[in-house]
C-alpha cells in the first residue's frame, strides 16, 4: 500500500482580490462616462434648444408675402418634404441600432450625400410657381445662404454637446447625416420665408446651406460624437 503521508499538502489558495485598475488618468483626460439618464436629459435639452431657436428665428424673419400664390406641389417639394426628410435623417443618425453601432454605415453615408444633392436638384428642376417672380441676385443668395446655415448651426452645436462620445461606429458619416438633417429642416423652413423663386437661387443658395451643414457635421460634430 502507498504511504500517502509522504505526499505534501497543497499550498493554501490565494483568496486576495486582484487590485482594480487605476482609471484616474482616463477620467482626467476623457471625463467620467455619462449615465443613461444624463444622456437622455441632454438629448431632451438639445431638442428643446433646437426647436425654440428655429421657431424664434422663423417668426422673427416672418412668412413670405406670396405664400397664398404657391401651389401645394411647390410647398411639398421645397418645404414639407425636406423638413420631413431632415427629421428622419436626424432620427437615423442618433439611432443606436444593434449593439449601439447605429444604422448601417452604407445607408448612413448614402443618405448624408443624397440629402443635400436631392434638395439642390429639386430646387433646380422645380418650375417657378408663378410668372414674373423674383429670381434673386448675389446679395439675395448670400443672405439666404448665411441665414439658413445659422438656423441649422445651433441645433448642430446642441447635438454635439448632447451626444459627446455617443457614436461608437461611423461617427463621421452619422455626424454628417445629422448635420444634413438639420440643414434640410432649416432649408425647408426657410422656403416659407424667402420669396425668391429663381431655380438657381433655390439650388445654389438654399441647397448649398444644406451641404455646408452636412460638412460641418462630418468635420466638427464628429469630433465631439466620436467615442
Amino acid at each position: 500500500m502507498p504511504d500517502f503521508d509522504d505526499i505534501p499538502d497543497l499550498p493554501p489558495t490565494v483568496t486576495s482580490a486582484r487590485p482594480a485598475p487605476d482609471v484616474g488618468p482616463w477620467s482626467r483626460v476623457h471625463g467620467s462616462p455619462l449615465t443613461r439618464s444624463e444622456v437622455q436629459q441632454r438629448k431632451r435639452l438639445a431638442v428643446v434648444i433646437s426647436v425654440v431657436w428655429i421657431t424664434v428665428q422663423f417668426f422673427a424673419f416672418g412668412v413670405r408675402g406670396d405664400l397664398s400664390r404657391l401651389p401645394l406641389s411647390y410647398l411639398f417639394a421645397l418645404s414639407i418634404a425636406p423638413m420631413s426628410a431632415g427629421l428622419l435623417a436626424v432620427l437615423l443618425a442618433v439611432r443606436g441600432g444593434s449593439f449601439g453601432l447605429g444604422t448601417r454605415a452604407a445607408l448612413v453615408s448614402a443618405l448624408a450625400v443624397l440629402g443635400p444633392i436631392s434638395f439642390m436638384v429639386s430646387g433646380f428642376l422645380m418650375p417657378a410657381p408663378y410668372a414674373n417672380g423674383e429670381i434673386g441676385d448675389l446679395s439675395f443668395g448670400a443672405y439666404c445662404l448665411n441665414c439658413t446655415v445659422a438656423w441649422a448651426l445651433l441645433p448642430i452645436v446642441a447635438a454635439g454637446l448632447a451626444l459627446r462620445g455617443a457614436f461608437a461606429a461611423s461617427s463621421v458619416w452619422r455626424s454628417a447625416l445629422l448635420g444634413a438633417g438639420c440643414g434640410l429642416i432649416a432649408a425647408g423652413l426657410f422656403t416659407l420665408h424667402c420669396s425668391v423663386v429663381g431655380k438657381w437661387h433655390i439650388a445654389i443658395a438654399h441647397g448649398s446651406a444644406v451641404l455646408i451643414s452636412a460638412v460641418i457635421g462630418g468635420v466638427c460634430l464628429a469630433w465631439a460624437t466620436r467615442s
